[in-house]
């Protein structure tokens, strides 16, 4: 049997008890109440050693955390389900969902491949003028060596080339491949 403790919040201090106020000025521990009040550390208790525990936030069911230890885990503003098993190439890299029964691999939406795309585009041309910056400091100042000036050449191509890559075609772009030279 499936168990899964949905949208843990921080617990209202009038609502701790005095001993849980005492450990909380004392040791700095945050309390969590599920969305029906259950506390997150009486909570632990209930899971089997054996199982795998998934975070995952509520709004898109995005995978947070993952581990069989319970105690290792801190699901704030988030939900945990108890699972028998993983794919096992499951990781807590925002590419994976759990999708009510099962964790799966995330699909994007085009909006979210959009995105990706673009950080993957300034990425590269934020790397694209960072080589290309010294190169042409080289050849301004007439120090740069044939090497240097052939760099500089290529990285400048390669970066237009990098600038028209249109991202509305996500999620099939056609990178260009940058060159070998690296300062």
């Amino acid at each position: 049997m499936m168990k899964m403790y949905k949208n843990f919040k921080q617990t209202d201090a009038n609502a701790l008890s005095e001993k849980q106020r005492e450990i909380k000025h004392k040791v700095g521990v945050s309390y969590i109440n599920d969305e029906n009040g259950n506390d997150w550390y009486e909570l632990q208790k209930t899971f089997q050693p054996e199982t795998f525990k998934v975070v995952f936030e509520p709004e898109k069911n995005i995978v947070v955390a993952l581990s069989k230890d319970a105690s290792a885990l801190f699901p704030l503003n988030c939900s945990i389900v108890e699972l028998e098993s993983l794919p096992d190439e499951a990781k807590t890299n925002a590419e994976w969902v759990f999708d009510g029964n099962q964790v799966l691999p995330r699909t994007y939406t085009h909006a979210e491949q959009r995105q990706q795309i673009t950080r993957k585009k300034n990425k590269l041309m934020d790397k694209a003028t960072r080589v290309i910056a010294p190169l042409q400091d080289a050849v301004d100042l007439d120090m740069a060596t044939e090497a240097e000036k052939a760099a500089l050449l290529a990285w400048k191509k390669y970066r237009v080339l990098l600038n028209r890559v249109n991202i509305s075609t996500a999620p099939d772009i056609d990178w260009p491949i940058p060159p070998d030279y690296d300062a």
